[in-house]
């Protein structure tokens, strides 16, 4: 599996990448801002970078686009996206779906709770 993340120096999709990694999938990205620390630990896992967004940073390969929530109408490559009706989706629903799915959250309070009668 491939995905290419739209915004992926962000604290939440550069997560993303992160977690993809670990888990085998090849991972490529672009952002506007591509400076450390988020790019530097990125690039030390193995995920391609490219600065700006471009249509041409796309490959054909890409299983999903994931896109950040920095991206909106207008820009050439949502726009090259929805033309070419390539597969896209955000980011919480991609972690869900790829990495969250057969998950159960455990929840947990820190402090004595009594009951009287």
């Amino acid at each position: 599996m491939a995905i290419h993340i739209l915004g992926i120096c962000g604290t939440f999709m550069g997560g993303i990448a992160l977690l993809a990694r670990e888990a085998g999938i090849e991972v490529t990205g672009s952002d506007e801002n591509v400076y450390p620390p988020m790019s530097t630990m990125l690039e030390s896992q193995g995920v391609d970078i490219q600065q700006g967004f471009k249509a041409e940073h796309l490959n054909d390969d890409d299983d999903a686009i994931v896109v950040g929530n920095v991206m909106s109408r207008g820009k050439p490559v949502i726009e090259h996206i929805l033309n070419k009706n390539l597969s896209y989706t955000s980011g919480p629903r991609w972690l869900y779906e790829n990495i969250l799915h057969d998950k159960w959250p455990v929840v947990a309070v820190v402090g004595a709770v009594t009951t009287q009668e």
